[in-house]
């Protein structure tokens, strides 16, 4: 695997995988928390808060760790998608990650050997991996 821990490569590997998934459940989540209404207990910095604001307890929701840690791994996999746009790399993150082919299915396609796969795909996870670093998402 080369540069990278296990770990952080098992993990943008995840985010990859699951990016459109991860994308469609913070759709959801911000469209219910925009639905609800009323008075609510809101977790906010660590302690329970009690609102009766409607529109304050929405923008502590919309702003709680867990979905913009969320949203800010949607930047990073679509900064990547921007970066290896209109070139083989592109088509091999597209393939492997969003179509879910296998690896020979892959290099039958892009017409590769399996080396320039796996060094394509450390490519791509090591420029998804920098990235990730930017956004304090991970810690080499």
């Amino acid at each position: 695997m080369g540069i990278l821990e296990r770990r952080i490569y098992k993990k943008i590997e995840y985010y990859l995988y699951h990016y459109h998934q991860i994308r469609k459940e913070i759709e959801q989540e911000k469209e219910i928390i925009i639905q609800s209404g009323g008075r609510d207990l809101t977790e906010w910095r660590g302690g329970i808060s009690y609102h009766s604001d409607p529109t304050a307890n929405k923008a502590i929701k919309l702003t709680s760790p867990e979905l913009l840690e969320k949203e800010k791994w949607l930047k990073v996999i679509e900064g990547t998608i921007q970066h290896f746009q209109g070139t083989e790399k592109g088509r091999l993150l597209q393939k492997k990650y969003f179509d879910q082919l296998g690896e020979r299915h892959i290099c039958k396609e892009l017409h590769i050997e399996r080396t320039t796969y796996y060094r394509w795909r450390e490519e791509i996870v090591l420029y998804t991996a920098l990235l990730a670093a930017q956004y304090g998402l991970i810690k080499f």
